[in-house]
């Protein structure tokens, strides 16, 4: 976020987060046992980095953003209000670990 890239660099980025976000959420709906997901959901992500420094979890949103929305497109839940979709920070793993994203139902 702090980065002050080209818009076409920053709108191909976001383009490929949503897609993967997409067709993964379309993957695992593809089990004849997964609809759309009824309520509030928690979504939470954890994202592998290289180094521990120190890093700032608010500026990973724009990156949050077009996630939500993929999953939103491939139909997890009807729109991406805080009527269906809540966030918590990410979470920094190591670089071992793939990038996550850990859907819970509110209760």
């Amino acid at each position: 976020m702090n980065q002050r890239k080209h818009w076409a660099w920053v709108s191909k980025t976001k383009r490929a987060w949503r897609e993967a976000a997409y067709y993964s959420a379309l993957q695992w709906r593809s089990t004849p046992s997964k609809r759309r997901l009824e309520g509030t959901h928690l979504v939470s992500f954890r994202f592998p980095m290289a180094t521990n420094r120190r890093r700032d979890p608010h500026n990973y949103y724009p990156t949050i953003k077009p996630i939500i929305d993929g999953l939103t497109d491939a139909g997890l839940w009807p729109d991406d209000t805080a009527e269906y979709v809540a966030t918590v920070e990410p979470i920094f793993v190591s670089k071992d670990q793939p990038v996550s994203v850990l859907i819970r139902k509110l209760q």
